[in-house]
């Protein structure tokens, strides 16, 4: 069974996607939500439906377009543990 159909899997119910970029919205954080792809002409591709600010700033904070993740504060834990000069915006 694939994953994204799987709620165990994340956590919480999960509908199907459309495309990359869909995938990505639904990341738990924005500095998450980022792909790169190699095109078959040798060139990058980047999505970033969530925009690149959080990444480059160091910010790690919930996805705005989607309720917080039930395993936020371990999500924070484990990526402070990592980076700890991570900047954390908790849930408001």
């Amino acid at each position: 069974m694939r994953a994204d159909l799987v709620p165990g899997h994340f956590g919480e119910p999960y509908d199907p996607i459309a495309n990359t970029d869909e995938a990505l919205e639904r990341f738990v954080a924005p500095c998450f939500a980022i792909g790169v792809r190699l095109e078959a002409d040798d060139t990058i591709s980047v999505a970033a439906p969530l925009g690149l600010e959080d990444l480059f700033d160091l910010i790690l904070r919930p996805n705005p377009n989607r309720g917080v993740a039930k395993d936020w504060p371990n999500v924070v834990e484990k990526r402070l543990a990592l980076w700890p000069e991570l900047t954390v915006i908790e849930p408001e």
